[in-house]
């Protein structure tokens, strides 16, 4: 046999049936099967999604991130508390507002220190706001 009839031979050779294809519309008997399973999975799946919904509804809205910038000893301190207590940052931040917000004294306690850090951040910024001028002028 030559190399001619192996090829012919090869084309005559039995094919894979062709596959229906996917986004062709499906046939009627199809869409009776799919619509009895869909009957069934809907209302238990729409059921669900209310529960969950509902359970959702329970728990407090979450504000969107905010960027906090915190002294770097302060934050390797925290993290290595929220590491070693399995909790966030932020959850943290919560908590310690939620128990200082009932204790007066405390709370004033905590204003008084953030007014003082608040001052302090300020003039620091005041100086790195000079040296960045002066280094600026000194260039040209």
């Amino acid at each position: 046999m030559n190399l001619l009839d192996e090829i012919r031979s090869r084309a005559t050779q039995p094919t894979v049936p062709p596959r229906q294809d996917v986004l062709q519309q499906p046939t009627t008997d199809t869409l009776t099967e799919l619509s009895a399973t869909d009957a069934v999975q809907q209302p238990t799946e729409v059921s669900e999604l209310k529960r969950l919904e509902e359970l959702l509804a329970n728990f407090p809205e979450i504000a969107a991130r905010i960027p906090v910038r915190l002294e770097t000893p302060i934050k390797d301190e925290l993290d290595e508390l929220c590491n070693r207590e399995k909790v966030t940052i932020e959850t943290l931040l919560e908590a310690f507002y939620v128990t200082c917000f009932d204790k007066e004294s405390v709370m004033k306690q905590v204003v008084k220190e953030a007014k003082k850090r608040l001052k302090s951040r300020k003039e620091a910024g005041n100086i790195r706001s000079s040296l960045t001028k002066l280094h600026n002028l000194t260039k040209k």
